[in-house]
């Protein structure tokens, strides 16, 4: 099951670098929807997904997550990259660890929520692919429409 979604999160995370090498360091400040994310806002936040949904999913508190999103900053294409990779061979890493009992084991986020550990790895997913959405859309509203397979 969780190569399954492995499969999926390495289709995101590919897509999105894919994505990224199509883009300019000033198309990172484009704000396309008034009001939102620039597009680099966005995509910092999507290249620390992965590891930030890990700790949430250990009970991380929202000031721990805080503290871990000022530190773990990514500005540039090539940092949004390499952070993309290197988060999602972080939980990887994590996960092919789990033993069939600690996958089945559920934890609690600080706002609430409550899912096994295999359940969280099909959030983590979710919400990569959520974002990766926002993201086409952003840039289409642009004219900058991704020319990326979005699925494999």
């Amino acid at each position: 099951m969780i190569q399954s979604a492995f499969k999926h999160i390495d289709t995101a995370v590919a897509s999105l670098v894919d994505i990224c090498d199509q883009l300019s360091e000033e198309d990172l400040d484009l704000t396309p929807i008034e009001g939102k994310r620039s597009i680099r806002e966005l995509l910092s936040h999507l290249a620390l997904v992965c590891r930030a949904d890990l700790y949430i999913s250990e009970g991380a508190s929202e000031e721990e997550m805080t503290r871990f999103y000022q530190e773990n900053r990514v500005c540039s294409v090539n940092q949004i990259k390499d952070s993309l990779i290197e988060n999602r061979n972080f939980l990887y890493q994590r996960y092919m660890q789990f033993t069939t009992e600690e996958l089945l084991h559920v934890t609690t986020s600080y706002w609430g929520a409550s899912y096994s550990r295999l359940e969280w790895l099909l959030e983590m997913m979710g919400h990569m692919y959520h974002h990766r959405g926002q993201l086409y859309t952003m840039l289409t509203l642009t004219g900058r429409e991704p020319k990326t397979a979005m699925f494999a």
